[in-house]
């Protein structure tokens, strides 16, 4: 997608940035004044291209979908085998303390 379109568009709260081709296809950021403390119209195309870049060069090659199946079966093994056991064993004598307090609700 070759950027010719940029437009900065006021919003309540906030600003939305569009950025589309000649083709007519389109990417939207929205900022918040929230999130974005002193967001103005000038500022807000330079957060929404960090916000975009950012956004698409942690998601490269770095997720469950760029790996090979063999990969993510080994990463689960270990995962496992790193959590066993996952929680306290299995008590089997009953409780010293009675489960209803007699004196609960006087």
């Amino acid at each position: 997608m070759t950027i010719t379109d940029i437009r900065v568009n006021a919003r309540d709260g906030g600003f939305v940035v569009e950025f589309g081709d000649k083709a007519g296809n389109g990417i939207s950021v929205t900022l918040y004044n929230v999130a974005t403390p002193g967001l103005t119209r000038d500022t807000a195309l330079s957060h929404a291209r960090h916000l975009l870049t950012t956004a698409l060069e942690n998601s490269a090659g770095d997720g469950p979908h760029s790996k090979d199946a063999a990969t993510l079966e080994e990463e689960l093994d270990e995962g496992l085998e790193d959590t066993f056991p996952a929680s306290d064993p299995v008590s089997v004598t009953n409780p010293s303390l009675p489960l209803h307090d007699p004196k609960a609700g006087r």
